[in-house]
């Protein structure tokens, strides 16, 4: 099985990292990695946490390490504290004992065999406490990544963090198709489009909470964006025409993956969901079903799932996602996550279908659905509200009250709507909801 290096060397691609306005070329990053690769060489065979620090260090490491330690485990500085003390740490600044490596200056020192079939461990975003450890092989990672000349005249932008499954994917997207993929340190959505615009980005992924800031931003115009990606939550009908009417002649998809079951599928239609006939037919070498009991979606994939998720995977070897779906027309509707519901009196309430709806008024940019305790009920469903600056609040509420009682069931409406400058997404780019 190739390696992460071997990838890139024999695709003989010019594809760059480009980190503080400072560009990095392929041949630069695999001499470093070589360079790291033999003054290591104690970790053949061995495990390493490479602990995200920045995407040039990140890079490194996979290349430097892939098919020359047994396991890598991709962190953040926060879940690299979960493993073994014993472990190695990859960071920038090296817990190696050695100087920050220097991307621009090539290794001239003879090679470290490394041909072992390494296991990419990714921890899932969506754990509370002890994050669960999920493992996949370059070759599944890759599955999906395609090659073609117009593909490397792209030039990437990466919202998701790198050491998570999303973000990995379009890191190696860039990279194995020889594209550049543009580094940004700042979390200002105005000043990361700013950015983009310098080095002319034309490929941007990243989850519709973070599609919702850049839109509210009012920059996002200036960047010319041919192919727009989005993951991680579900993308409603709202923003997907909003995008489609800015980025007419842009290729929208919305990526459904997950960290436990790698890349299920993509649709690529501009319509919210996914088609019904895909039930039957399956795409992309997936199959899948709905669980008539809990009507959640299942899928298989050609991928064999980790053994930790046996609980969840039927007699026909389906997982259980726990997505709960339901069939509107022709296509199949995500409702939410089922550990997210909240319980209005015995009521199922799916913060996601409330918030899809109220993102469809006119004026309302941005929207978070929650539970309020009560005593009666339980709970009680409630949501902030961010509008456009020109808005009246009140017109606002009451077009929202309107749509609702023509959508909604009475339990599901929000007893209580607050205007919010903003809101909160989380280290992984989706709305925080705790």
């Amino acid at each position: 099985m190739p390696s992460f290096e071997n990838k890139l060397r024999d695709l003989n691609h010019q594809g760059q990292i480009i980190v503080d306005g400072q560009a990095f070329s392929v041949e630069q990053l695999l001499g470093q990695a070589l360079s790291i690769r033999n003054s290591l060489p104690q970790l053949s065979a061995q495990k390493v946490a490479v602990v995200y620090c920045d995407m040039l260090s990140f890079t490194l490491a996979l290349l430097a390490f892939d098919g020359f330690c047994a396991s890598l485990y991709l962190c953040s500085t926060d879940t690299s504290k979960s493993l073994d003390s014993d472990w190695y740490r990859w960071t920038k600044n090296a817990e190696t004992k050695q100087a920050s490596p220097e991307p621009n200056q090539l290794a001239v020192s003879q090679n470290v065999s490394h041909n072992i079939a390494s296991k990419w461990y990714l921890a899932s975003s969506g754990t509370s406490g002890q994050p669960k450890w999920f493992p996949h092989t370059l070759s599944e990672l890759t599955r999906h990544i395609k090659v073609s000349e117009r593909l490397q005249s792209l030039c990437w932008a990466n919202l998701y963090e790198p050491h998570r499954f999303a973000g990995l994917q379009v890191l190696l997207q860039a990279l194995l198709s020889g594209a550049k993929i543009v580094d940004v340190n700042c979390q200002d959505p105005v000043q990361q489009v700013q950015q983009y615009a310098l080095f002319n980005v034309s490929a941007l992924s990243a989850t519709p909470s973070k599609w919702r800031q850049l839109l509210m931003s009012g920059q996002l115009s200036t960047l010319a964006l041919t192919h727009i990606t989005l993951g991680g939550e579900i993308a409603d009908q709202a923003l997907l025409d909003c995008l489609s009417e800015q980025f007419p002649q842009a290729n929208i998809r919305h990526i459904y993956a997950s960290t436990e079951a790698g890349v299920g599928f993509v649709v690529s239609d501009h319509k919210a969901g996914f088609p019904k006939c895909w039930l039957k037919e399956g795409v992309n070498g997936a199959q899948l079903s709905i669980d008539n009991n809990n009507q959640q979606l299942h899928i298989k994939s050609a991928r064999e799932f980790d053994k930790t998720l046996a609980d969840r995977i039927d007699q026909n070897g389906f997982l259980d996602t726990q997505d709960k779906v339901q069939l509107v027309g022709d296509r199949v509707m995500f409702l939410g996550r089922a550990s997210g519901v909240i319980n209005v009196g015995g009521e199922k309430v799916f913060p996601e279908k409330v918030e899809s709806v109220l993102l469809q008024v006119g004026s309302v940019q941005q929207v978070r659905v929650y539970a309020k305790n009560n005593p009666i009920m339980g709970a009680l469903v409630a949501a902030d509200v961010v509008i456009m600056d020109s808005a009246d609040w009140s017109t606002v509420v009451r077009n929202i009250r309107k749509a609702c009682k023509l959508t909604l069931q009475r339990f599901e409406i929000p007893v209580k709507l607050v205007q919010v400058k903003a809101i909160e997404v989380n280290a992984s780019g989706k709305l925080s909801r705790r």
